[in-house]
């Protein structure tokens, strides 16, 4: 048939799904004399099993388009077979269906491809005569339309669900490599210390975040963060809260009064559900002392040479949740050899695939084996991210893990 063959050339050769779906629509009104006529492709194991991924309809100028019954796309999904209805209001198929008025007939094909259903043509209205409807012959063209298209609508849908997924990893790269560039590539010198950081993250992209900023000759911010969720909107409130903090260590100077800014603005510019922890700590290298404040993070550990250790609590809520928050602070001083562990949830939550979490217990005898070995802060942390990693095994890495160590050297 002439229809078939222009069909075969229309659609041959084409990945683009909307234009050869308009092609086979347009051809199928054609050679049907039809008023209008749509593809619908549905979803597959879906709970909803016509639940529509796409659309696509033509319809002659002089008629409103139509819209497809869901009644039509549950029968096609049980029957797989091609419909026709002269009579919508006394067709005995579609008892209690409210049909639009404007349908006085129509037809359908299911479109099968690797036998599952993809979708469905259907043509409406018979043009030479209304009363007249669709006939066998009609039901029968448009079957093999759709026989012969289904394929090629298939194979072009995929080819675009894979050109957006690889589109989407290219991203997600180059979000990773911006996100790492905006962590610190190596520590900082500090005199009289040591520090070392280390970010891992579960997917791409991360919500951990860490920074040594320099505020004057003497002191330095470091910090460590935890962005609720995962993956990119979490990596962009980072960003956000990176900004933020950077430029309150400028003109601030006390912990609690820079969380309170931050939490401020982070409130401001962000949605409810949204939220970081943080952990705020600035070294005096000229006291030995370090002055810090705690949004509802984590409580680090501060271990001292003979292997006892404080937590750090002082603090308040996490940044983001509520407006107008105060922040308590503490001070401690570092004696020679103690040293500052810092650390995100990701850390005690590594989970194996047995469920077991490499908890508290296991981080505390690493870090008092550190203590007994006089461990530099690079080794700890190297350390403490194999252990957690080795402890993970075959288990898929569910949350990020971050770690700060600052200890004070021997001079």
């Amino acid at each position: 048939m002439a229809i078939l063959n222009d069909l075969a050339l229309a659609i041959s050769g084409s990945l683009d799904s909307e234009k050869i779906m308009r092609s086979i629509i347009s051809k199928s009104i054609r050679a049907l004399a039809a008023e209008q006529g749509d593809i619908t492709l549905v979803a597959e194991n879906q709970e909803n099993p016509t639940h529509t991924l796409v659309r696509s309809m033509i319809s002659t100028s002089e008629y409103s388009p139509l819209h497809l019954n869901q009644n039509l796309l549950g029968w096609m999904q049980i029957n797989k077979k091609p419909l026709m209805v002269n009579e919508p209001d006394n067709d005995s198929r579609f008892r209690n269906v409210t049909w639009d008025s404007t349908i006085h007939s129509l037809l359908s094909a299911p479109l099968m491809a690797r036998s599952k259903l993809i979708g469905i043509l259907t043509v409406y209205n018979k043009r030479s005569d209304q009363n007249a409807g669709f006939t066998e012959s009609d039901q029968r063209l448009l079957s093999i339309i759709a026989a012969q298209s289904a394929q090629v609508v298939e194979n072009a849908r995929l080819y675009e669900e894979e050109e957006a997924f690889r589109f989407m990893r290219r991203e997600l790269e180059l979000a990773s490599s911006i996100q790492k560039k905006m962590l610190p590539a190596s520590p900082p010198k500090i005199n009289g210390y040591a520090v070392s950081g280390i970010n891992v993250t579960a997917q791409e992209v991360g919500g951990d975040y860490f920074d040594y900023i320099q505020m004057d000759e003497h002191r330095w911010a470091l910090c460590l963060g935890d962005i609720s969720g995962k993956g990119l909107p979490a990596s962009l409130l980072m960003t956000n809260l990176q900004a933020i903090l950077r430029g309150q260590t400028f003109h601030l100077v006390n912990p609690g009064e820079i969380l309170k800014h931050a939490n401020s603005q982070l409130y401001q510019s962000t949605s409810s559900e949204k939220f970081a922890t943080l952990f705020l700590a600035i070294v005096d290298t000229s006291q030995n002392t370090i002055h810090y404040s705690s949004a509802g993070h984590d409580y680090p550990f501060l271990m001292r040479t003979d292997g006892s250790f404080e937590r750090l609590e002082s603090g308040g809520l996490p940044l983001g949740m509520l407006d107008g928050m105060d922040y308590d602070e503490g001070y401690i001083e570092l004696q020679q050899g103690d040293f500052l562990f810092v650390f995100s949830d990701g850390v005690t939550d590594v989970t194996n695939i047995h469920e077991e979490m490499f908890g508290e217990k296991r981080l505390i005898e690493l870090l008092r084996d550190s203590i007994e070995n006089d461990d530099h802060p690079e080794t700890l942390i190297k350390k403490v991210i194999d252990t957690c990693l080795n402890h993970c095994g075959k288990a898929k890495l569910f949350d990020d893990i971050t770690a700060i160590t600052l200890k004070r050297t021997l001079t």
